[in-house]
């Protein structure tokens, strides 16, 4: 009875899955240093995917996740500059998973995988400034108006490290590359702050806060050549809902 029940539940083409997974974030641009790790500025990420099994080898995969990021200047070479950010913001996407080996190849009873696929991202920078929580895209501290859905391409590695007849767990890595530098609201240089609204200003350069004195217009407030992004190594539940012999199963006998 357990081996009739292992095949039913066997992930061969034309299966449907259902991936959750709890993770911790941790963002690449302009407010952080990547070679930094005694500060990570590590923040947390939650997702649900459905999968569809294709070939032995690949299956379909779209996503929604929910990701929390931060950054800060603060104990980097660029303190004395003070900006600092955080988000909760969206992205979905879709696109493929590539299995190493085929599952029923018996060399390997550990088959890793790849992922790869393309989506959007909602962008919501924000602040704290004197004990309050500030939205920053809004304001246009670097006086632009930048595109806050952006396109996103993920790619990563992910590895199973335990199964049961329907649940299986991974552990996987994955970094997504933001089409846009402004995921942390800073790109460029410092504008004319004479022509902004005074908190659009106190909040463009925040060196007045540390006993700083303000950059002069047009000084590099950020490095534009290089796009914003963002990695999520998480802990994934995935949970098989429907394979090919669990529809006949049910066919043959009415369940």
């Amino acid at each position: 009875m357990s081996a009739q029940r292992s095949e039913i539940w066997r992930e061969k083409p034309g299966t449907w899955l259902l991936n959750i997974g709890l993770g911790a974030t941790r963002y690449v641009g302009d407010l952080n240093e990547r070679n930094n790790l005694a500060h990570l500025r590590l923040g947390t990420a939650i997702n649900v995917a459905a999968s569809y099994r294709y070939s032995p080898q690949l299956t379909l995969r779209t996503e929604a996740q929910l990701y929390y990021i931060r950054g800060t200047q603060k104990d980097t070479h660029l303190a004395y500059n003070n900006l600092s950010f955080h988000s909760i913001n969206p992205d979905i996407w879709a696109g493929v998973q590539w299995d190493f080996w085929r599952a029923d190849n018996r060399n390997h009873v550990i088959i890793p995988y790849a992922l790869a696929g393309v989506g959007l991202t909602y962008l919501t920078p924000k602040t704290t400034y004197k004990g309050e929580t500030i939205s920053l895209a809004p304001l246009h501290t670097e006086g632009v108006t930048y595109n806050r859905v952006p396109v996103v391409i993920r790619y990563g590695l992910g590895v199973p490290i335990a199964a049961t007849e329907r649940f299986k767990f991974h552990l996987e890595g994955a970094y997504t590359h933001v089409f846009s530098d402004y995921v942390d609201d800073v790109s460029t240089v410092y504008p004319d702050r004479s022509t902004m609204q005074p908190i659009t200003a106190a909040l463009s350069d925040r060196r007045l806060e540390i006993g700083e004195p303000l950059n002069p217009t047009g000084a590099q407030r950020g490095n534009s050549t290089r796009r914003d992004g963002y990695f999520v190594l998480s802990a994934r539940l995935i949970l098989v809902l429907i394979t090919p012999s669990q529809r006949n199963y049910r066919r043959m006998f009415g369940r």
